[in-house]
């Protein structure tokens, strides 16, 4: 994996005398490498947005995964081994829209036709142009085409899930933002006033954390049976006195914070789930949740305690398992469907060119490069796999200005 120590051992050329490499040597490697010396600090890129699933009435001309619509004589892609790659994205050229900041354009691509993704150990971008989409069909799947789960993918299907998506254009800029997201994307999920807006999201987010202060209070009861039992044999260090005093702090303060969200989840499933949620009411609990919060050493409740909207999306899914493999959201209660439609619609980390972060743990050479596409590792799609937080595809971008994205790089970005 890093074949590139023992060049820096004989020199830039490889072939030098070799020498001790020094920590700094290494650092100062491993940072040029991710090419962000020589990388431009703000690029125009195209955010790809998953479409609600409650938005219908329009056409379809960009998605990711499923299958692609190609003619009828396109050779689908091979990977390295000789089997097909699997089919990623479809981008609509037409529908990338200049930049509004600089009227840049996407480098390389014509105005019109679509630009095709597939990946497994290596990746294929081929081009379609307009007179080849006029004559485009949804292809057939290869005979041959192995499970994405090959690539340790959380899946066991042959496509990764298909999903109809919305390139819009921004100006990335990782000083602008931290962390990404675009500036005309803000987080809908960043106050939990911004999301816990009616009654049947109130009361599961309620069941959510209740649920955590009761486990703490059951755990710490039976640690607390455990230490009578044992006497002076109970083991005595930093861990075990955390505890002691978390253990009593839950015994202290989180019954009052319990009663405070049950009385909220009651008086929210009295009323129709759709009613909005009394902001003061709401204001008025978050203190007190907070107050415990911010008592609380490092133990799971603290997570929760700020509102987690994680959580609730992930408790959506175990009580609809159906909406896994793009199933029917038309099926989830009326009142969860704002924030479900929050949860897809927003920045979900999926871009076409742009700006991709500093990968801690690859080992890629990417100088002189700009990344094409970043997927990231998204349920919804099933681009999971363990470890990895996304994937992305590097082009040198002489090549990329050029349309030519034959040459460069696929990259899993690892996470440990």
């Amino acid at each position: 994996m890093f074949r590139w120590f023992e060049k820096l051992r004989r020199g830039k050329n490889g072939q030098g005398a070799e020498r001790e490499l020094t920590g700094a040597d290494v650092a100062a490697e491993f940072l040029a490498r991710a090419g962000t010396e020589d990388r431009a600090d703000r690029l125009p890129a195209w955010a790809l947005l998953l479409r609600s699933p409650y938005e219908t009435s329009r056409s379809v001309s960009s998605w990711l995964g499923g299958a692609p619509h190609a003619p009828g004589d396109f050779n689908w892609p091979n990977d390295v081994d000789g089997t097909p790659l699997h089919f990623l994205a479809q981008i609509d050229l037409a529908s990338l829209k200049p930049e509004p900041e600089t009227g840049a354009r996407p480098p390389g691509l014509p105005e019109e036709g679509a630009l095709l993704v597939f990946v497994g150990r290596s990746y294929a971008c081929p081009v379609l142009d307009a007179h080849d989409m006029a004559r485009a069909a949804p292809l057939a799947l290869p005979d041959n085409l192995g499970l994405i789960g090959k690539h340790g993918f959380f899946n066991g299907e042959h496509t990764f899930t298909r999903w109809p998506i919305d390139p819009v254009a921004y100006l990335d800029s990782y000083q602008e933002t931290g962390d990404g997201r675009p500036a005309f994307l803000p987080d809908k999920f960043k106050r939990p006033a911004d999301w816990i807006t009616n009654g049947g999201i109130a009361a599961l987010e309620a069941d959510i954390v209740i649920d955590s202060l009761k486990i703490e209070l059951n755990q710490g009861e039976q640690f607390e049976t455990s230490r009578q039992k044992l006497g002076s044999a109970f083991p005595d260090n930093d861990v075990i006195r955390s505890k002691i005093q978390h253990y009593a702090l839950m015994r202290r303060r989180a019954p009052e914070v319990i009663a405070a969200l049950s009385a909220w989840r009651d008086a929210a499933l009295a009323k129709s789930p759709d009613d909005r949620v009394d902001a003061g009411r709401l204001e008025e609990l978050m203190r007190l949740r907070l107050a415990l919060r911010d008592e609380m050493q490092s133990y799971w409740p603290k997570w929760v305690l700020p509102g987690n909207a994680d959580k609730v999306w992930e408790a959506i899914w175990r009580h609809f398992p159906q909406l896994r493999q793009g199933g029917d959201y038309g099926a989830l209660p009326a009142a969860y469907r704002p924030f479900v439609d929050a949860r897809i619609t927003g920045w979900r980390r999926h871009r076409l060119f742009g700006l991709e972060p500093p990968f801690p743990n690859n080992g890629e050479d990417l100088r002189g490069q700009d990344c094409l596409i970043s997927i990231a590792a998204d349920p919804l799609l099933c681009t999971q796999s363990e470890h990895e937080y996304g994937m992305s595809v590097w082009c040198p971008r002489d090549r990329m200005a050029r349309g030519r994205y034959d040459k460069g790089q696929f990259v899993r970005h690892c996470a440990v």
